[in-house]
């Protein structure tokens, strides 16, 4: 049963479905039929099953930890006195922490948020940058790995590189069309794409949001140019990845506390933070 937070949004609903059908689709075509006919060179293709079952269970698992870790203020009690660096928060009746804004599409305030993932039909704050940021590295990993493999065996498919089965591999939609390729072939080349867009999409977002969690900024504050929670780059990394950041990493299900509750965090002057009362104003309510 899906967490009551969710709203059902059919946007979200589609990017998560699409998501999960891509992610299954490329992970069994890698193991029970590109591996079976390529060479595993000095390794072998067992251990490549192995660990590619490894980078796929990690893409899942933070992805299930994502949208499970509640990083909302609904279960929190909020002072009733609005203290300094707080806003009133009209949508949710409430008091919010400093860098806490208000989610449209969750209808909620989002501790530390950094924005709504539509994938993962949730938002990515305090409690769960972690398993967003892994999701990232092991999908971007994983495409990688993938399209090296795919590589060898979608020009052995396709006859061979050549201009033409370099175009049917990066159009394979015309080709089937005009009758080159057949169904089978079509949906080799559809699923070696996949594994590329998802190189270059996802590793281009993977090194975004890690130069912020060195930098310990949200999309906004960095946006905004703000830095002052900035503690130089191994107590950001706890910021994020909790205490045991060095270890955090590795599976998604390892404990790893914070140390900020959400309602305050440690900064290097905190009178001197650059989104002063207007801003907040106007930026609090809006979708990031």
């Amino acid at each position: 049963m899906l967490p009551k937070r969710w709203r059902l949004d059919l946007s979200d609903g589609f990017s998560f479905g699409f998501l999960i059908v891509a992610l299954l689709s490329v992970y069994l075509f890698e193991i029970f039929i590109v591996l079976p006919r390529v060479d595993g060179g000095l390794l072998s293709v067992e251990f490549h099953a192995l660990f590619g079952s490894f980078i796929f269970s990690n893409i899942l698992g933070n992805l299930a930890m994502m949208m499970w870790t509640d990083s909302s203020t609904r279960k929190i009690i909020l002072p009733s006195q609005l203290k300094p660096g707080w806003y009133f928060c009209s949508a949710c009746e409430a008091n919010s922490p400093p860098r806490t804004f208000h989610c449209p599409k969750c209808n909620v305030c989002i501790l530390k948020r950094d924005h709504h993932c539509t994938f993962a039909m949730c938002c990515i704050g305090l409690k769960n940058i972690r398993y967003f940021v892994m999701f990232l590295f092991y999908l971007s990993f994983g495409s990688l790995y993938a399209t090296v493999f795919n590589m060898y065996f979608i020009w052995d498919v396709l006859g061979g590189f050549s201009l033409f089965s370099l175009s049917a591999h990066l159009l394979p939609f015309i080709f089937v069309m005009l009758g080159y390729l057949n169904i089978e072939v079509f949906a080799y080349t559809t699923l070696s794409m996949l594994s590329i867009i998802g190189v270059l999409f996802v590793s281009h977002l993977f090194v975004f949001h890690v130069q912020q969690v060195i930098k310990n900024q949200t999309t906004f504050e960095k946006m905004q140019g703000v830095t002052n929670y900035d503690l130089g780059w191994k107590a950001n990394l706890a910021e994020s990845f909790g205490q045991k950041w060095y270890i955090a990493w590795i599976f998604p299900f390892v404990d790893s506390p914070l140390p900020s509750d959400g309602l305050s965090f440690n900064s290097r002057d905190i009178s001197n933070l650059k989104f002063g009362s207007y801003e907040v104003s106007q930026v609090r309510q809006r979708h990031i």
